[in-house]
């Protein structure tokens, strides 16, 4: 049976990473050979989730630590062997009959390298096989020794024992080497690949100081951790844990930025290393092997499902639920649960999972929470629950964080003391004098991966909503627009002026796009020659056809003829935009255009006779395009790429029944937006939102799965394709250009910097914080406000950044949060804010969201509802076995 777990589990350990270099693939990857990185990786993905096989595995790394074995094979001709055998098409089998020098040569040098590389092998096979007469690689030695032991090798290795090999030997162990034993090598190359993944185990295990596991039977469900710690970190600090079937449900609390997350996922890497049969960062391990395990740490909404934050942990906490339901042992993590709802519901539906989970004696769970409340219920109904903290002590006004675990609940509540000693009010507050200057609209990384804006392939970007374009240039057009937003209303009245010209007279793009990829290639030879230089390359081209049936005339005269075809429907078309009463606004681009498409040189081509050309009409043509114009054919190309974005992006606006917003001066303070919503939903619901200097922010609430991050990231992609010139989703919209947009939807964790969620939230305000403090004018959004806190800190928080915000007229606001109880001191604080709510409405018990804002504050709490109807406690205890029942008081 496989080892069960899934992509979240993946990202949240940092197994692999995007750049590769902090992940916990790269610290082993120390392989010599390509395929043994792949092999390496394949493991990876690979766990055991049977106790001998996983300590079978773990004899034999320990064999090759212990025995310090060097890879005995040179890793970097391994690269030349693999591309040779790769090569299996018939028609580069070498013959007697005749080969040519290269051919001969470079199969010569590969067949050499795969003869030495077998020949190593073997020598290596035949020393070691004593040694391990009795130990479990033994049975690999012989594996490798008969396969090296067939006829035809033998053969080879005699053949090569006597020097240089002839070339009719080359030939005929080409034959043997690719194809007749093609099979055979490749089970060779395997068993290379991981004797090359276990001698660079056992050397990292020697080097970091890891040790290996001791994998139990799945039936004794423990777990002994000794000296544990995060192998992705400098300077860690280790800790200890024991869990067994009467204490096998851990209740984790601590102050922010104690080290919850880190210890979590110190132990999670641990437990999946385990699992491998890899050295793990531990002084101590023994384990239960699971059939699975899952980890939630950094669990982002996901608009394209329709789930809220709270939602997505509902989901994931229901697929553990199922799995657990079906019989499966699992190691289970949860960091915060249920932290993205109302403090009445995370305390409700944390009390009622974990008291599930605890029925379950044959499983692992590790859960965190800001909810130390729930601790004291849990304590008195589960007696398989141990509680441990992460304690926090303060030294002269400021926490310091030992990051040891310490038996018992906490009640260290520093929130506050981390945003004043941050100075994040303070910078709010703090106005510099002069205005800095901006060339572009601004959005940091933060904001552009919240609103998902950009990405080619990103899966459901606002880029990818748009890039219907028949050029790459085109593409690279409208990469930069959306990579530099514009800040002055002329400019982005005038875009948008641009983008409903074409809209309007449903213009459509006059070539296809392969045509332009073949006048791009066929420009690309272009260089400013003269005309003799062009003559004699052509000469050269037909010598070259007649004598050697060479192909590059050919390609030319294809190139230019298609070139020009998208010239003359260019000429067409631009001479046909020029008619249109309305062109005004297209005057500028249309003048340059038309100006080279009609200079004489190529009108004398475009109107030349139909047929074929002959060699010095194609002489002539190649110059006066490639060489004599060439900088008019960059900036007509340029034209043609420019325009392929308006005529593309308004196809967009018809299609979806898009509005061009009107750009108006910073100091007029107005956003006014009707009808509008999220690009990617074309049929979500609409919502009107208007603010003025006098209501600048808006404080706005709603349950969970209500809408709000919906609202919030419709609202910032409208701004920012605003500031665009583009369309936007709305019946209508007016606004003030500011210096930028700011968004904080899905902040995570940082453990390469140490930052804990709340943290990663403070220090995002900070960054917000600055920007107002350098007189920016601004649209900031924050959904749920210091949700990584508890409640206390969350409340004070939340109404100290929120005031200390409102004090700045010149920016524009939106605030969501589930501590409602913020909103009444806020209205009694400030007198520029408008409070709105997105509903709930209970029909026949069940709640239904109509996604309309509505004025006024929300008393809405329908999350225990939600995973009532889920069903997920009686998903858990489906297969409830009745030796649960003891551990419960």
């Amino acid at each position: 049976m496989s080892f069960i777990t899934d992509k979240q589990t993946i990202d949240d350990l940092n197994v692999f990473s995007k750049s590769g270099s902090d992940s916990i693939y790269h610290i082993f990857n120390k392989t010599y050979t390509q395929g043994g990185a792949a092999l390496l990786e394949e493991m990876f993905r690979s766990p055991l989730s049977d106790h001998k096989a996983i300590n079978e595995r773990v004899a034999v790394l320990r064999y090759f630590q212990e025995s310090k074995t060097a890879f005995p094979l040179q890793g970097n001709r391994f690269e030349e062997a693999e591309r040779y055998l790769s090569n299996t098409d018939p028609r580069s089998r070498l013959s007697n009959q005749g080969f040519s020098m290269a051919d001969f040569k470079a199969a010569g040098q590969s067949v050499t390298t795969l003869i030495e590389i077998l020949q190593g092998l073997r020598t290596f096979m035949l020393e070691l096989k004593p040694r391990v007469t009795d130990h479990t690689y033994g049975k690999q030695v012989e594996v490798v020794l008969a396969l090296l032991a067939t006829k035809e090798l033998e053969l080879i290795f005699a053949d090569h024992s006597k020097g240089k090999i002839s070339s009719g030997k080359i030939v005929e162990y080409d034959n043997i080497i690719r194809f007749q034993q093609r099979a055979l090598m490749e089970k060779i190359l395997q068993h290379i690949y991981h004797l090359d993944v276990y001698i660079s185990i056992a050397r990292v295990a020697t080097e970091r100081g890891y040790i290996f596991a001791t994998a139990l039977q799945r039936d004794a469900n423990r777990l002994q951790l000794q000296d544990v710690y995060h192998p992705l970190l400098n300077k860690p600090v280790a800790n200890s844990l024991e869990m067994t079937p009467d204490s096998n449900v851990l209740f984790l609390t601590g102050a922010n930025m104690g080290g919850k997350s880190t210890f979590m996922k110190s132990l999670s890497i641990a437990m999946y290393l385990a699992h491998l049969g890899f050295p793990i960062a531990a002084k101590k391990m023994d384990f239960s092997v699971c059939d699975g395990m899952y980890t939630t740490i950094n669990l982002p909404d996901n608009l394209a499902m329709g789930a809220s934050h709270f939602y997505a942990e509902v989901l994931r906490v229901k697929k553990v639920a199922n799995e657990l339901g079906a019989g499966k042992n699992l190691f289970v993590v949860f960091d915060e649960l249920f932290r993205g709802t109302n403090v009445k519901d995370a305390y409700e539906g944390t009390i009622a999972i974990m008291e599930a989970f605890a029925r379950k004696p044959h499983s692992l769970f590790v859960i965190s929470t800001h909810i130390m409340e729930a601790g004291a219920v849990l304590k008195e109904r589960c007696s398989n629950m141990i509680f441990r903290y992460l304690p926090t002590r303060m030294e002269n006004g400021k926490p310091v964080y030992t990051y040891t675990l310490t038996e018992g609940i906490t009640d260290d509540r520093h929130g506050m003391i981390i945003i004043n000693n941050e100075g994040v009010i303070e910078l709010i507050k703090e106005k510099k004098q002069t205005k800095q200057q901006h060339e572009h609209f601004l959005a940091d990384k933060q904001t552009v991966e919240d609103l998902n804006l950009q990405g080619k392939f990103k899966q459901r970007s606002v880029y990818s909503l748009f890039n219907h374009l028949q050029t790459r240039g085109g593409e690279q057009v409208l990469e930069g627009m959306f990579a530099r937003p514009l800040n002055h209303p002329d400019q982005i009245n005038k875009r948008s002026a641009l983008f409903a010209f074409f809209q309007q007279g449903r213009v459509v793009f006059p070539v296809i796009r392969s045509q332009i990829e073949s006048m791009e290639d066929y420009l690309a030879g272009g260089a400013g020659a003269s005309l003799p230089r062009v003559a004699w390359g052509i000469f050269t081209k037909k010598f070259k056809q007649v004598l050697f049936h060479n192909a590059e005339l050919l390609q030319l005269q294809a190139g230019q003829s298609v070139t020009v075809e998208v010239l003359q429907a260019f000429c067409n078309f631009f001479s046909e935009l020029n008619e249109r009463e309305d062109a005004a606004i297209y005057r500028e681009q249309l003048d340059v255009a038309l100006k080279i498409l009609q200079d004489s040189r190529l009108q004398g081509i475009l109107n030349a006779p139909e047929g074929q050309l002959s060699l010095m009409q194609l002489i002539r043509n190649d110059y006066v395009i490639r060489h004599a114009m060439i900088s008019q054919m960059e900036t007509l190309t340029k034209l043609i790429y420019e325009l392929d974005v308006f005529v593309g992006v308004s196809a967009v606006a018809a299609d979806q029944g898009f509005v061009y917003a009107k750009a108006l001066p910073a100091d007029q303070m107005v956003l006014d937006m009707e009808g509008f919503r999220h690009p990617a939903l074309k049929n979500g619901v609409t919502n009107n939102l208007c603010l003025t200097a006098e209501r600048n922010m808006l404080f706005l609430t709603g349950a969970n799965m209500a809408g709000k991050s919906t609202f919030m990231k419709s609202m910032g992609i409208a701004v920012y394709l605003a500031h665009m010139g583009f369309p936007v989703a709305a019946r209508h919209m007016e606004f003030s250009v500011k210096d930028g947009l700011f968004s904080s939807i899905n902040v995570s964790d940082n453990l390469d910097m140490g930052y804990s969620h709340f943290y990663a939230e403070v220090l995002r305000t900070k960054t917000v914080a600055k920007a107002v403090n350098d007189s920016m004018d601004l649209y900031v959004l924050f959904d749920e406000l210091f949700k990584g806190t508890n409640v206390k800190d969350a409340y004070d928080a939340t109404l100290a950044v929120s005031k200390a915000f409102a004090e700045n007229r010149n920016s524009f606001f939106v605030i969501s949060t589930h501590i409602i109880e913020v909103g009444e001191a806020l209205g009694k604080a400030c007198n520029n804010l408008q409070f709105s709510f997105l509903p709930t409405l209970m029909v026949n018990g069940v709640p239904t969201y109509p996604y309309t804002l509505t004025s006024g504050i929300t008393t809405d709490r329908q999350g225990m509802i939600i995973i009532e109807n889920e069903k997920i406690v009686d998903i858990i205890q489906a297969s409830e076995p009745v030796t649960t029942q003891p551990h419960l008081q």
